[in-house]
């Protein structure tokens, strides 16, 4: 046998309550990181199952023709180009864009309707490019901005109030065919 006796054995007992005690509480820890982890990926799970859930809805509603886009409507692709071509001129006016090239591009089938691609050049007042802009996007009927570019404009009149940026616009709209 062993001659092995403990000196004080209320010592033992705690050392053994406190190993308990931590090793509990280290569990506990781990998994409420654990179900932190878990719950983070299951709601970005139900995140993009609404999401899904969502453009599933639109496209059925886009094929049974429940949403209503605002189209350009003219007999032939290029009198709808003209026609955005002509309502980008207006728009500008009102908020002291000058447009100095207007360039339509391609026109392409897409769907049962065709894409019409126009790019503009011109100089904005940097005190109208938000109105401007927000004009567009509320815009009758639908334009899309495809790419914007904007840089400061050189300017020859330097006692000037306001600075001028000089902007490129790549956008496109939609025709019925």
């Amino acid at each position: 046998m062993s001659s092995f006796s403990f000196q004080n054995p209320a010592a033992v007992q705690r050392v053994g309550t406190v190993l308990i005690l931590g090793s509990s509480a280290i569990l506990v820890v781990f998994a409420f990181l654990l179900w932190g982890i878990v719950s983070k990926r299951y709601d970005r799970i139900d995140d993009m199952s609404q999401t899904i859930l969502r453009s599933e809805q639109l496209v059925q509603a886009a094929q049974t023709n429940q949403l209503q886009v605002s189209l350009y409507q003219n007999d032939t692709p290029q009198l709808s180009q003209s026609e955005m071509q002509s309502d980008m001129q207006d728009l500008a006016g009102q908020f002291g864009v000058r447009l100095e090239v207007i360039r339509a591009d391609q026109v392409e089938q897409v769907g049962p309707n065709l894409r019409m691609a126009l790019t503009l050049n011109g100089v904005v007042p940097e005190n109208q490019l938000g109105g401007f802009l927000v004009a567009l996007t509320s815009h009758e009927p639908m334009i899309i901005v495809n790419s914007i570019g904007l840089r400061r404009a050189r300017s020859t009149n330097r006692n000037q109030n306001d600075r001028l940026l000089a902007l490129q616009l790549k956008q496109s709209s939609f025709t019925a065919q």
